[in-house]
């Protein structure tokens, strides 16, 4: 049985982890807000690399390109093209949800799963308030992906109802204004997120 000591597989993880004495979490949290719906695109170019055990190296979550085949040799990183589903395309836009109010609780986790599953949308940080989901996706897939969403029921007192009372399609500048506001919101009553 081998150890996990100073040179093994979690202290390599935990050092490539840090990059300038910030972890990813970190950094990514602290990068300015860049073009994809306000989140922090920084050095990582939008990408949400996590630290993959089988090949102990890291992954975007997003589009699965490793970060050592994203970054050239001068160090920069090329941008995230997104859900692989997108097709590459870096523009982004938005459908606004509006939760079933004859559904007697929230559905939003189930939404954002469900969405992120179909692989053609997802729910970025800050989407969901007030019974409201926020999700993003692609011009040449959102029209599939609202479908699917129309599509979506859970039960109701034995019967199946529709998930979504509403979808309505959003620009990306009007879906990072919603961003914005509900990030505004949750500063306001949770202080700044860690």
């Amino acid at each position: 049985m081998t150890k996990s000591g100073a040179s093994g597989p979690k202290a390599r993880a935990r050092a490539r982890q840090k990059r300038d004495g910030l972890t990813y979490t970190q950094a990514r949290r602290g990068a300015t807000a860049g073009a994809r719906g306000g989140e922090p695109e920084g050095r990582f170019g939008g990408h949400e690399f996590e630290y993959e055990q089988a090949t102990d190296l890291f992954r975007c979550t997003e589009c699965r390109v490793y970060e050592v085949a994203a970054r050239d040799t001068g160090g920069s990183i090329t941008p995230c093209p997104g859900l692989v589903g997108y097709g590459g395309d870096t523009e982004r836009v938005y459908l606004l949800l509006t939760e079933n109010p004859a559904v007697p609780y929230s559905l939003a986790a189930f939404l954002a799963s469900r969405i992120h599953d179909s692989g053609i949308g997802r729910a970025p940080q800050f989407s969901w308030r007030d019974g409201r989901l926020l999700v993003e996706s692609s011009p040449g897939v959102v029209a599939e992906l609202a479908r699917r969403v129309e599509g979506i029921t859970t039960a109701v007192g034995g019967r199946p109802v529709p998930a979504v009372s509403a979808v309505e399609h959003l620009s990306a500048e009007a879906g990072r204004a919603v961003i914005a506001q509900n990030r505004a919101a949750y500063v306001a009553e949770y202080g700044e997120p860690v």
